[in-house]
C-alpha cells in the first residue's frame, strides 16, 4: 500500500479526478502537502521550487492543484522521502 501511494501524487498530478475515480479534495491534497513541507522547512517559495528548476509562480500553482509535470514530481517526491538532497539537486 505505501508503494502505491508513493505514486499517486505522480498520477494525480496529470490525470483530473473523474479519470481516477476520486474527489477533487483527495486530489489537491498532496499538494497541500507539499506547501506544509516547503513551510515545515522555513524556505520560500521560490528556493524551495528552484532546486527542482521550478520558477516560484509556477511552484505556488502546484501547491494550490496545478498538476505538476511527472518529471518534478519525482524528484519533488524523492526529495520529500529524503532519497535526495541538495547536492544531489542543481537548482
Amino acid at each position: 500500500m505505501a508503494q502505491e501511494d508513493d505514486f499517486k501524487y505522480q498520477a494525480t498530478a496529470n490525470e483530473p479526478a473523474a479519470v481516477q475515480g476520486e474527489t477533487a479534495m483527495a486530489v489537491s491534497s498532496p499538494h497541500a502537502e507539499l506547501k506544509k513541507f516547503r513551510i515545515s522547512k522555513r524556505e520560500s517559495q521560490e528556493k524551495f521550487w528552484g532546486r527542482f528548476g521550478v520558477t516560484q509562480s509556477s511552484g505556488s500553482r502546484f501547491e494550490t492543484g496545478l498538476g505538476i509535470p511527472p518529471p518534478v514530481a519525482i524528484l519533488v517526491k524523492l526529495y520529500v522521502k529524503g532519497r535526495l538532497s541538495d547536492g544531489d539537486l542543481p537548482g
